[in-house]
């Protein structure tokens, strides 16, 4: 799959999204958990970003894992590393990875505060994570660590 093809089909499939609902707040962010897989290109447009960000934004953004959560009976996850618990936002929400963008917006991911009425097309949703799946991704450590 072409890069051409794949932009083609992100910019279509975000262009059936309401993102005016979404802002980059937490009150789904439970579902912000670490070790989302991107790609080498979303990897650069977030460490791009944090460069940006203001001082302790970016400290906190570099800080490395997340930190464990107790959802009760027994549940830990770790959040996500740009989760900004003080803040309760996500602090590379502009340049955040495909998954990210398509929770709460496409049928096998709905939104978990029932904010967003209408997902994306299915099969088009579908054809766009097949054009991503066939990228190199990994998660943003794995890519820090890399040479």
């Amino acid at each position: 799959m072409s890069k051409d093809r794949l932009a083609d089909l992100t910019e279509r499939v975000l262009g059936q999204m309401d993102l005016s609902l979404c802002n980059g707040c937490d009150r789904c962010s439970l579902r912000c958990t670490e070790g989302v897989p991107m790609s080498r290109r979303e990897f650069d447009d977030v460490c791009r970003l944090i460069e940006s960000l203001p001082g302790s934004a970016a400290a906190t953004a570099a800080a490395g894992p997340g930190r464990e959560v107790d959802l009760g009976d027994g549940v830990f996850v770790r959040r996500c590393r740009f989760h900004d618990d003080d803040a309760g936002r996500c602090l590379i929400y502009p340049a955040r990875p495909l998954v990210c963008r398509l929770m709460g917006h496409v049928e096998w991911m709905p939104c978990p505060i029932g904010a967003v009425p209408r997902t994306a097309d299915t099969p088009l949703a579908l054809e766009l994570l097949r054009a991503y799946a066939e990228q190199e991704r990994r998660t943003f450590d794995e890519w820090e660590r890399l040479p």
